[in-house]
């Protein structure tokens, strides 16, 4: 960093004993903020809670040593002695374990698989103890009434996870952490990436009674599919900016402002380009060739796959292809088992149990976005799948030292760096983006690709 900015100086100058939040805009330095904010208040113990281990692991060489860095799922790993249990801990709950919960249970999920999961999923990551209406997505008041009975006494056996041998999932133990402990042994605490959280970790850090510094920017918010919500305005605290950027050159900045016009609440702060560093922003033409520290960038992993599936050069992908490949050869067996029931399941577990179901849940102004991506892909590809998906295997690099083409979902490229970005053609434009409710549901869309604009994505 090149020297300390006065709304750095405004930061560093408030002390940890009462909450605040910091708005940062892409590439302001808020972790190098955070960093000096903790060599600043050195008579104070600070837990950081990261975004991710990646992070998390970075802030523990950097931050001072009287702070702990850690993801809050690994806090309460830790705390609850899941380690202890000798348990199996997985990503998400399917439909084989659901079958098996009913059987446990002695009673039927009163719902299709996928909406019983989605509820269970939905109730996982809200404040509080009770599952109510909203946390369930069937319209139909009966059959909500009976997936929500069915769920309250699945969640009541599952937290309960000292007395069976059920798989349990890290939503499932951060859930067990917000209602029956809270964080204890710090003086204040640091979020990062506030922008981005879940409301039962929103429920964790208020739950602590300690002083809260939340970091992030709300225009950076790309995670509300998951049930991330806005913490930066659900939290209390005087409101401190971080507008310079060190990442990016003026163009940029002002691009990106000029994309965040359109949005339905307009920023309070302008970004600005850091002088010393030179950009452009130019339309992507054909001919252009992606040279190293390049990344190639969509909005989705079905615009990601239809662009490598006809691929004829070595490429990597950021986060690896083999996730993509296992949820749509997944997706294709449930198509194909509508001809051929006997067909043995194959690829990644899905939550869906037939295609129909994963149909249902790809339509509507609802629809589950997993769902939506997959059953697009097989109804359009069905007939070639196979020749892509090999394609695509084929031509797949582990490393980016390899190969010339990198690419990436802007999920999955979020605090990555590259010299250069090309934004493909399934982002939503200003000008689509724009106007009434319209302009509501699409933000994420704006924010993911402001995000995207600058050379670290």
């Amino acid at each position: 960093m090149i020297a300390i900015t006065p709304e750095q100086t405004a930061i560093l100058e408030k002390a940890p004993t009462s909450s605040f939040r910091v708005i940062a805009g892409a590439g302001c330095g808020k972790t190098s903020t955070l960093e000096l904010f903790s060599k600043t208040w050195t008579r104070h113990r600070g837990l950081y809670l990261a975004f991710n281990t990646a992070i998390a692991k970075e802030a523990r060489a950097r931050f001072s040593t009287q702070i702990e860095a850690r993801t809050a799922n690994s806090y309460a790993y830790r705390s609850l002695k899941i380690g202890q249990l000798g348990r199996k801990v997985q990503g998400r709950y399917m439909a084989r374990d659901l079958w098996r919960l009913e059987k446990l249970l002695g009673s039927k999920a009163g719902g299709a698989p996928d909406v019983v999961l989605k509820t269970l999923s939905n109730f996982l990551i809200s404040e509080g103890s009770k599952i109510t209406a909203v946390h369930c997505p069937e319209p139909e008041s009966g059959r909500n009434r009976d997936i929500r009975q069915f769920v309250a006494q699945a969640y009541k056996y599952l937290v309960a996870f000292e007395k069976h041998d059920f798989p349990i999932t890290h939503d499932l133990y951060l859930k067990k952490f917000e209602r029956e402990q809270k964080i204890t042994g710090y003086d204040y605490i640091m979020v990062d990436e506030a922008q981005d959280l879940n409301p039962v970790l929103i429920s964790i850090l208020k739950k602590s009674g300690l002083p809260i510094v939340a970091v992030g920017d709300q225009n950076q918010s790309i995670y509300a599919f998951r049930g991330a919500v806005d913490a930066i305005s659900a939290l209390d605290g005087p409101c401190l900016p971080l507008t310079q950027s060190w990442r990016f050159g003026e163009p940029v900045a002002r691009m990106a402002n000029a994309i965040l016009a359109h949005h339905s609440r307009k920023p309070a702060h302008r970004l600005h380009g850091n002088p010393a560093v030179k950009s452009r922003v130019q339309l992507h033409r054909k001919g252009i060739k992606p040279e190293h520290s390049t990344l190639v960038l969509a909005r989705t992993n079905a615009r990601l796959f239809e662009g490598l599936a006809d691929s004829t050069r070595p490429f990597h992908v950021l986060g690896g292809v083999n996730d993509m490949v296992q949820e749509i050869l997944a997706a294709y067996n449930l198509y194909q088992r509508q001809f051929q029931p006997s067909l043995k399941p194959e690829g990644a577990a899905l939550e869906y149990a037939s295609w129909r179901d994963l149909e249902n849940a790809a339509e509507g102004r609802d629809a589950d976005p997993v769902a939506k991506r997959l059953f697009g892909i097989v109804e359009k590809h069905k007939d070639t799948l196979d020749k892509k998906i090999k394609t695509i295997q084929t031509f797949y690099r582990e490393s980016a030292d390899d190969v010339s083409l990198v690419c990436s979902t802007a999920h999955k490229a979020k605090g990555r760096e590259f010299d250069a970005v090309i934004m493909l053609d399934d982002f939503l434009s200003p000008r689509n983006g724009a106007g009434g409710a319209r302009s509501f549901r699409t933000a994420p869309e704006r924010r993911s690709r402001n995000t995207a604009r600058s050379p670290r994505v």
